[in-house]
C-alpha cells in the first residue's frame, strides 16, 4: 500500500483528516510518496471554509509557518489552530534534517463553542483514547515515510547527482498545480528540492520560458475563467478569486483584467453572449435539423 492510500485507509479508521507538508525531493520523485492533491494541505470541509474567508489564507499559512518552526525541534505536539480546530502534527526526521510533517487531526474537545457563521458539520470530537491512538498511527506513518526514504537514498547511490532542466520544471508544474490556491513561493519549492532559489528560477525560465510567478498566475487565471464561465451563479467574484489564491478581490479584479482586458464581470457577460449565440432558434417551434451521417442516413441522438 502506497503513503496516499494508508492516508485515505486511516482517515476512516480514525475520522480525522490527515495531511502532510512535504519538504523533501523523494516525495516529488517517488510513486509510493506521492500524494493526492488535497493531502497536501488541510481539507477538513470547514477549513476549506475558513480559508476562503476574507483574511482565511493569511491566517492559516502563518499559523503552519509557526508549526514549522516548532516541527524543527524533531517532537511530536499538537494543538489548536486560531478558529479552534485540534492537529496532532509529527515531524519526520531524516538525516538530520526535516523532511515532512505529519499532521492527523481535525478535531473539537467536547463542548467547545465552534466558530460563528459555519452552518457545515462540525468536525469529530476529542478524547483522551483517540488522541493516544492518533499519536500511535502518526508515528507509524512516520516509520513508513523513513523506511521510503531510506530507500529513495539508496537508489541514488548517495551521490546527491544533478537533475536536468525537465525534471525541475516537471516538480514546478506539480506543485503549482497543488498549491496554486494558496500561497506558494519558489523558495518552499527550492527547499523541497534541496537547490538554491536563485538556481531553479533561472532554470524554470530557460525550460520554460516564464519565471514562476507567471506560471502561477496562468494556472490561477485558468482556473478563474473555467469558474467564472460555469459557476458564477454560485459563487461570487471574491469568492472565485480567493478560491484561486487571491485574498483580495480588487487584486484579482486587476490581475484578471491586466490578463485578459477583460473585468471578471465583463468576462461573465460574455461567456453569457457566446452561449446565448450558440443555442439553436427553436422559437418556430421546429426542431434543428440535425446533420446526416456520411452513409446519408440522419444522425440519431
Amino acid at each position: 500500500m502506497d503513503l496516499q492510500n494508508a492516508i485515505r485507509h486511516l482517515e476512516l479508521k480514525l475520522g480525522t483528516v490527515i495531511d502532510l507538508e512535504v519538504l523533501h525531493p523523494a516525495f516529488a520523485e517517488m510513486p509510493e510518496l506521492q500524494l493526492a492533491p488535497d493531502q497536501y494541505h488541510h481539507h477538513g470541509d470547514f477549513c476549506r471554509w475558513a480559508k476562503k474567508q476574507p483574511g482565511g489564507l493569511s491566517v492559516c499559512s502563518a499559523n503552519k509557518a509557526r508549526s514549522r518552526k516548532i516541527a524543527l525541534r524533531g517532537r511530536p505536539f499538537w494543538g489548536f489552530c486560531p478558529k479552534g480546530v485540534w492537529d496532532y502534527a509529527h515531524p519526520v526526521i531524516f538525516e538530520g534534517n526535516l523532511a515532512a510533517i505529519i499532521y492527523l487531526g481535525y478535531l473539537l474537545p467536547p463542548g467547545q463553542e465552534f466558530a460563528s457563521g459555519w452552518n457545515g458539520r462540525r468536525p469529530g470530537e476529542l478524547s483522551r483514547e483517540r488522541r493516544s491512538e492518533i499519536a500511535r498511527y502518526a508515528a507509524f506513518l512516520g516509520e513508513y515515510v523513513i523506511l521510503e526514504l531510506e530507500s529513495y537514498r539508496e537508489s541514488r547511490g548517495g551521490c546527491g547527482k544533478k537533475r536536468g532542466d525537465e525534471f525541475y520544471m516537471e516538480q514546478c508544474r506539480h506543485f503549482i498545480e497543488r498549491s496554486y490556491h494558496q500561497n506558494p513561493a519558489l523558495s518552499d519549492l527550492a527547499e523541497i528540492l534541496h537547490v538554491n532559489v536563485n538556481y531553479l528560477g533561472g532554470v524554470i525560465r530557460r525550460a520554460g520560458g516564464k519565471g514562476f510567478r507567471e506560471l502561477l498566475s496562468e494556472r490561477r487565471m485558468q482556473e478563474a475563467e473555467l469558474l467564472l464561465r460555469h459557476y458564477h451563479r454560485k459563487y461570487s467574484i471574491g469568492e472565485i478569486g480567493r478560491r484561486c489564491g487571491f485574498s483580495d478581490s480588487n487584486y484579482f479584479c486587476t490581475v484578471f483584467k491586466s490578463r485578459t482586458g477583460m473585468s471578471p464581470r465583463e468576462f461573465i457577460h460574455r461567456c453569457a453572449a457566446e452561449t446565448q449565440e450558440s443555442q439553436p432558434d427553436v422559437s418556430s417551434g421546429n426542431p434543428p435539423v440535425l446533420p446526416e451521417a456520411e452513409s446519408g442516413r440522419t444522425s440519431v441522438l
